[in-house]
């Protein structure tokens, strides 16, 4: 069983989807720290594009309901925008420097695209803050890539542009 949190109006074929909006194909309307599923039921848990939508305290029940719903071995695939390479665009673009997307693109990186409520963001990441967190909810075995989100056939635009930086994880449930 496979669970996708926070699947937007983008449901991931294959898995159960959870959103915090009732929008069309959404099985499971809630909160992802909130979610009631059996311990040790989940094969695997998707989130991508969704943790920067939550407050740091968000991030960490969220991590900590992810490791109980999962079986051994289970694994736990997302991604967050990496910060401080977003925030140098922004530095740059105030600086008169070329930075390889448009200004609002990238505010809207940091800030969310406000498309509807709850797509703002509301945590910022970068590599050693999400070990942390991950490693205070349980997660002792994980590793960044983007070719591991390939690998497992998750695609998306941003994916493809090594530009669009975001961290890319795999946390495994041992």
């Amino acid at each position: 069983m496979k669970l996708e949190i926070g699947c937007g109006q983008r449901p991931t074929p294959g898995y159960i989807h959870n959103d915090l909006n009732a929008f069309e194909g959404v099985d499971i309307v809630g909160s992802p720290w909130d979610l009631d599923l059996d311990d040790n039921s989940l094969d695997e848990v998707l989130a991508l594009g969704v943790i920067e939508h939550l407050t740091y305290e968000q991030v960490s029940e969220t991590f900590r309901n992810v490791k109980r719903m999962l079986k051994s071995g289970g694994i736990f695939v997302f991604d967050v925008p990496d910060i401080p390479i977003w925030c140098e665009y922004v530095v740059n673009f105030f600086r008169g420097e070329e930075i390889p997307f448009e200004i609002d693109h990238v505010f809207a990186t940091l800030y969310g695209w406000q498309r509807w409520p709850g797509d703002e963001h509301k945590s910022g990441w970068y590599s050693e803050k999400l070990e942390e967190y991950l490693t205070n909810c349980g997660f002792n075995n994980f590793s960044f890539g983007v070719d591991q989100m390939k690998s497992r056939g998750h695609v998306r635009n941003r994916m493809d542009r090594p530009a669009d930086a975001h961290l890319y994880c795999v946390a495994t449930n041992e």
